[in-house]
């Protein structure tokens, strides 16, 4: 199963890179699409139809990889500052939650990269899918209106 692979990847930084190859192929259609729209291109009803579907499909194979990335980040962010806490206690020094907010968010930096990114692009793909069915709706209507 493709999640549970692409989970594994978020373990640890050394696999974390493997995310984004994992999904290249989707934000490369992602990216054609928003040159087409950039460009205007979307005149064709088919193709809107098709975009739409393809986009669609997109979104749905990326949503559950934004949330395990969200989830990863925050489960090591807490760790992390758990971990601080503990080790400054622990020693008996005076612990400041604030400082230990910035250096647990510091180390879960890459983990935050990735997970922008992705969250990036499934809003980039739900915008897409919103202004083709807004073109696809002013498509049928003209030609609702030349008949």
């Amino acid at each position: 199963m493709r999640i549970l692979e692409l989970e594994s990847y978020f373990k640890d930084e050394i696999t974390l890179g493997k995310v984004l190859e994992s999904i290249s192929e989707d934000i490369e259609k992602i990216d054609y699409y928003a040159n087409l729209l950039k460009s205007g291109v979307t005149d064709n009803a088919e193709e809107v139809k098709k975009a739409i579907t393809e986009l669609t499909g997109i979104y749905m194979s990326l949503k559950p990889i934004l949330a395990v990335a969200s989830s990863e980040k925050e489960n090591k962010e807490v760790r992390a500052y758990t971990v601080l806490r503990t080790e400054i206690e622990n020693a008996g020094g005076k612990f400041v939650s604030a400082q230990a907010d910035k250096q647990a968010s510091l180390q879960v930096a890459n983990y935050r990269r990735i997970r922008n990114i992705i969250e990036g692009y499934v809003n980039a793909t739900e915008k897409a899918i919103s202004a083709l069915q807004s073109v696809l709706k002013y498509l049928s209507e003209e030609q609702k209106m030349s008949k």
